[in-house]
Formats: structure tokens, C-alpha cells, sequence
């Protein structure tokens, strides 16, 4: 396993937040540690009204831009655009719970919840779901297909700089072309899934056009611009920071030691982590994808007991986007960038 000194937790910041509280297992729980796991996996708060309320505050605060931008309150506009890009940015984390099959118990419902995000979005979701796939199967390896370009060797410094420079600023249009690289570079994707995007993508098209359409026709561009394209920008731009945050700059090999993880016990980290859908237990969702984000935080103890001294584990999530920030000069993630260091070095 490779060391990692960049963590600036110290093993006391390991203890599980306000919301969980957790022993870790001992030899003897293993049984135990069995059921609980199993506990884990049960999803029985996906159903709950939380995503319908977000989406109604979504929409009212885009409501809010407009009005405040037609009364001349522009700096009103632009609080609104802060509030919605939050919130928005929340729901690009929802769209990862859909893709994973946990943003509701119903199938069906979820999967209804996750095209009309990802049509929004321009990223369909079952595109989402095979890319986001790859992702966990080969996390910071050369196929990993979401962290493209910043885990292939052959790609120069000077690419992969510019690369993140497009997605940190300009993340609302770079990300569908991210995935949409990931679907055409993929070595093999199964017919059926294969056919389900070649459909969701009929839809996004055939959505979008029918939007430009009613808003040219109705001449409400100015309405779409300050109400949803600001925000939704902005949001994008949430959504790399985040994803950086999680990974970037990290050559661990092993799941934990390539992923960030920030277990924050103040009252605002533990808000700010409600209101992220515990995305920020990053390490662990990794370690159990399928299991809903709700049961995250009391299932950290247990993934990284005994593993403390080795992981990145961080206090706070400004202090896991500072060690990301510091490592931007030379973005990459994987154990791969380790070895072409020593060849360059001899």
C-alpha cells in the first residue's frame, strides 16, 4: 500500500459524526459486522419527501432570479443564483444516487428521477451510470473513464492543465463531453445498455430542441439565462470542485488511498454533508457503492478501522479542497504516475 502524507486528520478526527455513532468492530464481531453491513444496505428513507422539496426550492429560487433580475435587484439575483447552485448541486448528487439505483426504493420512480435529471443536464443516465461504472470498477487506473485525462501517463502536463482549467470553469459543458468520451472510447459496452443510450440521448435531443423552440418563440431567452442557465453554470462548476476534492492529486493503489474522505463533527459540516447527500464519505461510498448515502457515516468507522495511518481522511472539506488545490500545478490520480516519476528520474 502506498503511504499517504497528506491527510491532515489525526486518528481522533476518524470518530464517526454527530449523526452516527459507531464502535469499530473487534476481531470477535464478525458476525456482527456481517449484519451490519446487510443493515447498511437497506434503503428505507429513499422515498422520503426531501428530493420533491429541493426541487420545489429549486424552482421557486429560479422563480426568485428572474423577479429580483426584472425588478433591477441584481444583487438579490445574485444570491438567488447562490442558493440554486447549492441546491443544484445537490441534485447532481441525487443524479449519482440514481445511478446507483438508491435515490428511490422504487425502480421505476428512481429511474424516471434520474433521466429527467440527467436530460437537464445533457447527460444521460444511463451514460452516466456505465461511465460512473468504470469509475468504481477501476478507480484511478488508465480506465478509469471518469477521471479521463488525469489518470493516462501519456496525456502531458500541459493537456491535463488545461483540461481541468475547462472542467473547474466550465463544468456545466465539459462534463457531457466527458461522458460522452467515456461512452466512445469504452471497450465494450453491452447491447442493451448500449441501446437504452443511444435512446436517452434521442430524448435529451429531442428535449433541448423543444426548449430553443418555445424560447425563441416566446422570446423568453433573457428568463432562461438569469433563471436556470446562471445557476446551473455555477452548479456545474460545484459539481468539479467536488469531484476533484475526491480524488485528484492522490497515487494511491487501493480504493481508500485514492479517494478523500472528511468526516466533519462541527454543526455546519454535518449540515453541509446532509445537504451533499454524505458525498463527502467518499471513501466509504466507494468501498460499498449500493449502499444509500443516509447509512454512510455509520458505516466510515468500520471501512477505515486499522487503515488510519495510511488513508486521507480530513477534518473538514475546506482542508480536503486545499491539499486538492495544491496538487492542480500537476493534475493526476493513480499509482501509474508513480512509476513513469521513477523512470523520468533515472
Amino acid at each position: 500500500m502506498v503511504r499517504l502524507t497528506t491527510a491532515s486528520a489525526q486518528p481522533d478526527d476518524l470518530a464517526p459524526s454527530s449523526a452516527a455513532v459507531a464502535e469499530a468492530p473487534v476481531e470477535s464481531d464478525k458476525l456482527s459486522l456481517r449484519e451490519r453491513v446487510k443493515s447498511w444496505h437497506v434503503n428505507d428513507r429513499g422515498h422520503n419527501i426531501v428530493h420533491p422539496l429541493f426541487n420545489l426550492a429549486l424552482v421557486l429560487g429560479m422563480l426568485a432570479a428572474i423577479l429580483t433580475w426584472k425588478a433591477g435587484l441584481w444583487p438579490l439575483t445574485i444570491l438567488c443564483w447562490c442558493i440554486t447552485a447549492h441546491i443544484g448541486h445537490s441534485k447532481l448528487i441525487a443524479f449519482h444516487e440514481a445511478s446507483h439505483g438508491t435515490l428511490n426504493t422504487k425502480w421505476r420512480v428512481n429511474e424516471l428521477q434520474g433521466i429527467v435529471l440527467g436530460t437537464t443536464i445533457f447527460v444521460p443516465l444511463s451514460v452516466y451510470r456505465f461511465v460512473h461504472g468504470q469509475h468504481h470498477a477501476y478507480i484511478g487506473t488508465p480506465n478509469d473513464l471518469e477521471l479521463w485525462p488525469f489518470v493516462n501517463p501519456e496525456v502531458s502536463r500541459g493537456k491535463r492543465i488545461l483540461a481541468a482549467i475547462g472542467e473547474l470553469f466550465f463544468g456545466f459543458f465539459y462534463t457531457p463531453v466527458v461522458f460522452l468520451h467515456g461512452i466512445i472510447t469504452a471497450r465494450r459496452i453491452p447491447p442493451a445498455q448500449l441501446r437504452r443510450i443511444k435512446l436517452e440521448y434521442a430524448l435529451v435531443v429531442v428535449a433541448w430542441t423543444t426548449v430553443f423552440v418555445v424560447l425563441t418563440r416566446f422570446g423568453w431567452w433573457e428568463e432562461f439565462f438569469v433563471g436556470y442557465f446562471a445557476q446551473a453554470l455555477i452548479a456545474g462548476n460545484l459539481q468539479t470542485v467536488r469531484k476533484f476534492t475526491e480524488h485528484m492529486g492522490l497515487l494511491g493503489d487501493t480504493i481508500l488511498t485514492v479517494t478523500r474522505t472528511v468526516v466533519d463533527k462541527s454543526h455546519y459540516g454535518e449540515a453541509m454533508s446532509k445537504s451533499m447527500l454524505r458525498i463527502d464519505y467518499h471513501g466509504t461510498h466507494h468501498r460499498y457503492a449500493k449502499v444509500p448515502y443516509f447509512n454512510l457515516p455509520e458505516a466510515t468507522p468500520y471501512v477505515y478501522d486499522g487503515q488510519v495511518e495510511t488513508v486521507p481522511i480530513y477534518p473538514s472539506y475546506i482542508s480536503a479542497m486545499w491539499d486538492m488545490v495544491k496538487t492542480l500545478g500537476n493534475p493526476r490520480v493513480g499509482k501509474q504516475w508513480i512509476a513513469q516519476d521513477a523512470v523520468a528520474a533515472k
